[in-house]
């Protein structure tokens, strides 16, 4: 007899780790019970009595929740309601026997009851498709399983080293069979279903069989997948053990010829034969007789012999198991200490133990031994009345009984009251701050009115103890009225005056004796004055340049400039810009003729005198001169004694207040106008001419970039640079 032995260890290591992991739940030596239950998932529950773990309800058993009966439990009835089991859920239980699966489980998981050294009985249900990886792994005590009509797919080692099967029939309905599904086995025979697609690696290697015939519906047949005939196959340890005597023999493959089974048999040096035809020999074998006898935990083995050819088959016999005697106390339990008990086997006279769980301790009941006051905790003992053992307990401090709050110091606008409270039992005073009330402002008034050169002021009163505050009123936004007057009559008012932003002016004309007026020209624009010779200027929200010219009544003879009129075209001439052009004014000459007056543009016959542009003046009034170049012989005429001169406003780039400097205030200006008007609020409150100094980047409004603009601006002036609009607007 040859024997052969080879190590699974990389395999078995998995599984010993799991068989640890599962042992670090089981309570040992549990004392056995009648009854046992509660709930293991969201709708499932579990009951556990005389050693049967029912487990029922609708749905997924998701929690192990029986751990302290691991020890004791030996069958598993699982209800039909059951859809779903935990992986491992019991792997490495010694004692269970039999397990009975309900019709409404799917998959048996991942290691389900590996290593599960009695399990001698499984009953399947119809409705299982699916046996996971290593489910029934190492479960030595099967002798014979019946699989499920409903049965598709047998995961890799679901069945391995189940050494003691002694036939394997595959359902109809099996698609897949994974690699070492039923590696290590003592069956004889084995027959595949007809549906059978799949057959993993090593799925039947380290077997007894002796042929096997291959569906046509197969189409892949693993690396291995079966192998030698061996007389026997055990288990010790981690190691499977086989043996076979005489020379080394291969199953035979039965199927369809040039198909898949033969390709397979003929790759692998297995013997062929195809299906339908007889078999070579049928052997007649003799009956069973011990050849080793088996002991109480050791393997004895069986021997049969073929009359015809003499081979040997040779099975294992089970281990007799231990007969052990009663319980017998080696030392008695106490309130708070564990006893131990041993039994003896009658015929090996090995020994075994258990402990007998402490008694614990028969208490009284509690008993006040200090009382608890309103601040301190009090004290309270019961006493064993077995060993005399006391345990003692806080009692909880009552905590005071305060009253309701008074107040003791009423509070004012600007200072804290007081109020308390005091412990109807034991007396003690509580005090709280009252809040200050704080000042109720009433509206604020004018006290003294803004004029355009200075500032106004507003008061507010507290209504509670009638304390005053000031604060100033900015003064009025002004614009200046430029008003020229040619010889021959008067206006009121003339030369230069200020009007408030909004305001009105009204312009009273009234000519010479022997004049009469000929034009009023208001920023460019001629106007005509009412009957009684007044014009009225409504809502000035910008700087005003008004012209008046008479005339004499009698009729002029010969054509003659009377004057020259600067007219700019911007709002507001931003003083840090250079090299300003003609196309940024309108030169007008007043032109009589025959007693006919009109106005000539000059303006493309002029040009900027040598210095006639302002370019560095920061804020106010600039004057601007300009040389005529044209033919008009009137206008020259007039020129030989008059120069064409004006007067400019000047603004500041970015100077929103009209200060004179750029700084956080005007960048605070752009920002209020851009978040006013982006709330759609179109008054943001600023004028016209702020809006244009203020749109720095010159795109038409002011935003968000141009309080960004202005507010560098002023970083670079505070830190010492000269900042260049320019540069600050083109890095954007």
């Amino acid at each position: 007899m040859k024997k052969r032995k080879t190590g699974i260890g990389s395999r078995l290591l998995h599984l010993l780790l799991c068989i640890c992991l599962a042992a670090g739940i089981v309570m040992p030596c549990a004392v056995p019970v009648s009854a046992a239950g509660g709930s293991c998932g969201s709708s499932t529950t579990w009951e556990f009595s005389n050693g049967v773990l029912k487990l029922n309800g609708n749905g997924a058993v998701s929690i192990y929740a029986w751990g302290s009966y691991n020890s004791q439990i030996t069958s598993v009835v699982v209800g039909d309601g059951i859809t779903e089991m935990l992986s491992s859920m019991f792997v490495g239980h010694s004692t269970l026997k039999s397990i009975t699966f309900g019709k409404s489980l799917k998959t048996i998981p991942v290691s389900f009851c590996a290593d599960c050294p009695a399990l001698s009985d499984i009953q399947f249900a119809d409705g299982l498709q699916t046996i996971s990886k290593g489910a029934f792994r190492n479960c030595s005590s099967l002798t014979a399983v019946t699989l499920p009509s409903t049965l598709k797919e047998i995961g890799e080692q679901a069945f391995f080293t189940c050494v003691r099967l002694k036939s394997i029939t595959i359902p109809d309905s099996v698609t897949t069979i994974g690699s070492e599904a039923f590696k290590g086995n003592n069956a004889k025979t084995v027959k595949l279903g007809k549906s059978l697609k799949t057959i993993g690696s090593e799925a039947f290697n380290c077997s007894c069989f002796s042929e096997v015939e291959i569906p046509d519906s197969v189409t892949e047949i693993g690396t291995n997948a079966f192998g030698i005939v061996y007389d026997s196959v055990s288990r010790a340890g981690t190691n499977l053990n086989y043996y076979y005597t005489g020379a080394t023999k291969k199953v035979q493959i039965i199927g369809k010829k040039d198909g898949v089974a033969q390709k397979y048999a003929e790759a692998g040096g297995f013997p062929f034969r195809v299906a339908g035809e007889a078999a070579e020999h049928t052997h007649s074998w003799s009956d069973w007789t011990v050849k080793v006898k088996a002991g109480c935990e050791t393997e004895g083995q069986s021997v049969r012999t073929c009359s015809v050819c003499g081979e040997t088959e040779t099975q294992p016999i089970q281990p007799t198991g231990h007969k052990m005697g009663d319980w017998k106390t080696k030392t008695a339990a106490t309130c708070e200490k564990d006893g131990e008990k041993i039994r003896t086997c009658t015929v090996c006279g090995k020994e075994e133990s258990e402990q007998i769980p402490a008694t614990g301790h028969q208490m009284s009941d509690w008993k006040v031994k200090t009382a608890a006051t309103c601040e301190k905790e009090g004290e309270k003992v019961k006493t064993c009345t077995v060993c005399g053992k006391t345990e003692s307990e806080q009692i909880p401090a009552t905590g005071h009984q305060m009253s309701d709050w008074k107040v003791k110091t009423a509070a004012t606008c600007e200072k804290e009251g007081e109020k308390v409270k005091t412990c109807a039992v034991c007396g003690k005073e509580e005090s709280e701050r009252i809040p200050a009330t704080g000042h109720s402002w009433g509206d604020w008034k004018i006290t003294k009115q803004p004029t355009l050169d200075a500032a106004g002021e507003q008061q507010c009163v507290c209504a509670n103890c009638g304390e005053k505050r000031t604060t100033e009123v900015a003064k009025l936004v002004g614009y200046q009225v430029s008003v020229s007057v040619s010889e021959g009559g008067s206006v009121t008012p003339s030369g230069e005056s200020k009007v408030e932003e909004g305001g009105k002016l009204t312009l009273k004309i009234k000519a010479d004796q022997g004049w009469q007026l000929a034009s009023v020209f208001v920023n460019g624009k001629e106007m005509k004055p009412d009957s009684a010779g007044e014009i009225l200027l409504n809502d000035i929200r910008s700087n005003q340049n008004i012209a008046v010219v008479f005339q004499k009544k009698e009729q002029p003879k010969t054509r003659k400039c009377n004057f020259v009129d600067i007219t700019p075209k911007r709002t507001a001439w931003l003083s840090d810009e250079t090299g300003l052009s003609m196309n940024d004014f309108t030169v007008s000459a007043n032109i009589s003729d025959n007693g006919m007056v009109s106005w000539l543009d000059i303006t493309k016959d002029c040009v900027p005198a040598a210095d006639g542009m302002p370019k560095s003046e920061p804020y106010g009034t600039g004057n601007v001169s300009f040389r005529y170049q044209g033919s008009d012989a009137a206008v020259k005429e007039y020129l030989e004694k008059n120069s064409i001169t004006g007067q400019i406003p000047l603004y500041l780039r970015g100077d929103g207040d009209a200060n004179g400097i750029v700084d956080v205030v005007d960048a605070e200006i752009a920002l209020n106008s851009y978040v006013v008007r982006l709330t759609g609020n179109q008054n943001d409150g600023i004028s016209e001419v702020q809006r244009t100094v203020m749109d720095v980047d010159g795109n038409g409004e002011t935003s968000l970039e141009d309080a960004a603009f202005i507010l560098q601006y002023y970083t670079q002036q505070f830190v010492g640079l000269k900042p260049d609009w320019k540069k600050i607007i083109s890095k954007q």
